[in-house]
């Protein structure tokens, strides 16, 4: 029978060579025994086919296990990238809703803040506004009080004079001169002070003029007390007038006030939202880039790790192909041999070669002749105002101190009753030095409750303000913690990661240095066995070079090669003499070149194992360069989204260190607001609960007071009262000023 070729084996990552070399010590082994053991060359063929299944059975064992630990570690590496990948993705998509809500928050915060900001323009332009009008409306005011306090300052002094005068008058002669002279004086003063605006009555001036020009003499007591009552109700108009104009003044500031108050409190509202608004929108800012970073890094990194998906699985899908066909290769090798060795240990075979195989080598065979038999061998190779008398005077006194428990008022109406009739200068005096003494207290006590109501707001507000900040403070530094335990979380999965892929990277690198190895050693190997096999064969044939025994064509296969052989034996007669001719010197050569011919064929094979060696290890290295290319990629991506992290989590912990200081000076202001209210509530407690106490209490004295000073300067003695004659009431009752009596 014919013996086939072996098939030239596929590329692999991982070569195992050295199955040739034993093969070929095999070979060389079993002809070396075969010189010197008796057994047939069929058993001989048998012993090296079973050697040789042997040898397949366990390479396939041992290359199974090194593809089993490939195929698993494939199978977790494709999985966990897989993983990563999917989760990638759904980050990306939880990032890019973040990032389209941040941006609508931004532009929504915009569109806020440009309202407060108009907002605000537009309430500073009508405090302004209200502010100006106020001070017009305040300058026309001070304007008008001034001569008012004016003419009342001359009407006061002329009622004086004029009173002081009638008591003058009595005297006669020069003293009423005098008296004249000074009461003209006071009398012209007034009619100079009256403001433009106001004008007298036609009678009022024809009855001053008249005693500015006839004054003297008899006529002088009746004209001065017309004249006294005349300026006496001028006064109370003008008074009247001053309070009025003043109350609406007051009025017009407590509305303004009131106005201006609103308006600020509006305005620090929308300040404080517009800050808020602004410090969210930065926030918002950063929030969005932080999460634009994260999407684009998570991006690169899913894309890295896709390529080194793609880059894996092509690589186990080929690994897979390639042991597939490997194995399938090698059990149809091993089925081949085990067919091989059945064919030749069978019974029949056996009895066949027994019989069929003759000692020694056939000779002088003639081509001609067709055993009808094919014997070659084929190859097959293979990715906010009252008047009257001392006594009347005395009890409007007493009765006020009375209702104010006033000592005051008390000691005050004791100097009245104290006094001589006729003689109230100092009394008035005393009463004028109280009243300014009563507005002095009633201006001190509404600043004072002013001022604490200004303080109190002040305190509120800032207490407010401040509370909502440090709400704010915790609110942000929550936040800011949270964030950075997310992005702890992140880095930490990240350099989990880059440790994975540096692992990969030197398991691979050490799976490679392992296959280089081997393939260097199994190379080694064969170049060894080569190098034996031609010393052995330049040994073979030393013999006959030397001799020039021609061998004809070496053939690099088993073509034709032939076994040693025993010529037969045949019995002859005892008679017949042995036969006694030798053989010539070339008799074995057949034989001889049949072994060269099997070492050139075992050389040529090991010859091709290493071109096949090397071009697998070429494609291993290739291959290895590619995956460590796509692992070092994927871990510069992964280094730099590391760095990334790092750099937003040290962000953040500035931010929330900054938001802490912030908060604890935000505590500091409050502490210092509550300490500083504390301080002065008493105080302020005590004034803003008294106050409408001690302004009726004043009120009260300021009646008593009014209505005391009006008896006394109002005073004449009974037997002097039929000089006066009191002027018309209904025609004084019709004198109007500044158009303010409705």
């Amino acid at each position: 029978g014919s013996v086939s070729p072996a098939p030239t084996p596929p590329p692999a990552s991982i070569v195992f060579v050295d199955a040739a070399m034993k093969r070929a010590a095999a070979v060389l082994c079993a002809l070396a025994a075969g010189a010197t053991a008796a057994a047939s060359p069929v058993e001989r063929v048998v012993n090296l086919l079973q050697d040789l299944k042997n040898k397949l059975e366990l390479d396939e064992k041992k290359e199974q296990r090194v593809y089993d630990k490939y195929a698993c570690w494939c199978e977790k590496t494709t999985e966990r990238k897989a993983g990563t990948i999917t989760e990638a993705q759904e980050d990306l998509k939880a990032y890019g809703h973040t990032i389209l809500s941040l941006k609508g928050k931004v532009a929504t915060l915009e569109s806020e803040i440009h309202q407060l900001d108009e907002g605000i323009k537009d309430n500073m332009a009508a405090q302004a506004d209200a502010t100006s009008l106020r001070q017009k409306e305040n300058a026309a005011y001070m304007a008008e009080t001034a001569e008012m306090k004016q003419a009342l300052a001359a009407l006061q002094q002329a009622i004086e004079v004029l009173v002081a005068g009638t008591i003058k008058a009595k005297e006669g002669g020069a003293a009423l001169l005098q008296a004249h002279t000074q009461a003209a004086s006071a009398v012209r003063r007034v009619i100079n002070s009256i403001p433009v605006s106001t004008g007298l009555s036609p009678d009022q001036a024809a009855i001053l003029n008249e005693f500015l020009q006839e004054g003297q003499g008899s006529k002088y007591m009746p004209q001065s007390f017309t004249v006294q009552g005349i300026l006496k109700d001028m006064y109370d108009t003008f008074a009247a007038d001053l309070e009025t104009a003043t109350l609406m003044e007051a009025s017009a500031n407590t509305k303004f006030e009131d106005f201006i108050a609103v308006k600020t409190t509006e305005l620090k509202l929308m300040q404080a939202d517009m800050a808020k608004k602004e410090g969210e929108k930065a926030e918002a800012e950063v929030r969005l880039a932080d999460t634009q970073q994260m999407y684009d890094d998570t991006l690169a990194q899913k894309e890295a790790d896709i390529e080194f998906f793609d880059q894996t699985k092509a690589a186990c899908q080929a690994k897979h192909e390639e042991w597939t066909n490997r194995s399938m290769l090698r059990y149809e090798e091993i089925a081949g041999i085990a067919q091989a060795l059945d064919i030749l240990t069978s019974d029949e075979a056996r009895e066949l070669f027994a019989s069929a195989i003759k000692a020694g080598k056939e000779v002088r065979t003639d081509d001609k002749y067709d055993s009808g038999r094919d014997i070659s061998l084929l190859q097959v190779g293979s990715a906010s105002a009252a008047s009257e008398a001392p006594e009347r005077a005395f009890a409007a006194l007493t009765a006020q101190a009375k209702k104010a428990h006033s000592l005051r008022l008390a000691a005050l109406a004791v100097q009245v009753r104290a006094a001589k009739v006729g003689h109230f200068d100092k009394v008035i005096v005393a009463i004028n030095e109280m009243i300014q003494t009563l507005k002095d207290e009633d201006a001190a006590d509404i600043a004072k409750r002013d001022q604490c109501k200004q303080e109190y707001q002040k305190i509120e507000s800032s207490v407010k303000d401040l509370e909502w900040k440090i709400k704010n403070n915790n609110a942000k530094i929550a936040k800011l913690t949270k964030q950075i335990e997310m992005l702890e979380a992140e880095k930490a999965k990240t350099i989990q990661e880059i440790a994975d892929v540096d692992e990969y990277m030197k398991q691979i690198t050490k799976e490679r240095t392992d296959e280089n190895a081997a393939f260097l050693q199994a190379k080694k190997e064969d170049l060894d066995a080569i190098d034996l096999l031609m010393a052995a064969r330049e040994a073979l044939t030393a013999y006959y070079k030397e001799h020039k025994i021609e061998m004809g064509p070496i053939q690099g296969s088993v073509k034709g090669a032939a076994l040693a052989q025993q010529e037969p034996e045949f019995d002859v007669s005892a008679d017949q003499a042995p036969d006694a001719v030798f053989t010539n010197k070339g008799h074995r050569k057949g034989e001889a070149k049949d072994i060269v011919s099997i070492m050139t064929y075992i050389i040529e094979d090991l010859n091709d194992e290493i071109k096949n060696g090397m071009k697998a290890e070429e494609a291993a290295q290739l291959e290895y360069e590619a995956q460590m290319k796509a692992a070092e990629k994927l871990r510069a991506e992964l280094d730099a989204k590391r760095i990334s992290l790092i750099d937003a989590i040290s962000k953040r912990e500035g931010e929330r260190s900054d938001e802490r200081e912030l908060k604890t000076e935000n505590e500091a202001e409050l502490k210092d607001e509550q300490d500083y209210k504390a301080s002065i509530k008493p105080d302020c407690d005590w004034i803003v609960g008294a106050f409408e106490k001690r302004a009726a209490a004043r009120a009260a004295e300021m009646n008593g007071l009014v209505g005391a000073k009006e008896f006394l300067a109002g005073y004449q003695p009974p037997a002097e009262a039929s000089f006066v004659e009191q002027p018309a009431k209904p025609q004084l009752a019709q004198v109007r000023f500044l158009a303010m009596r409705q």
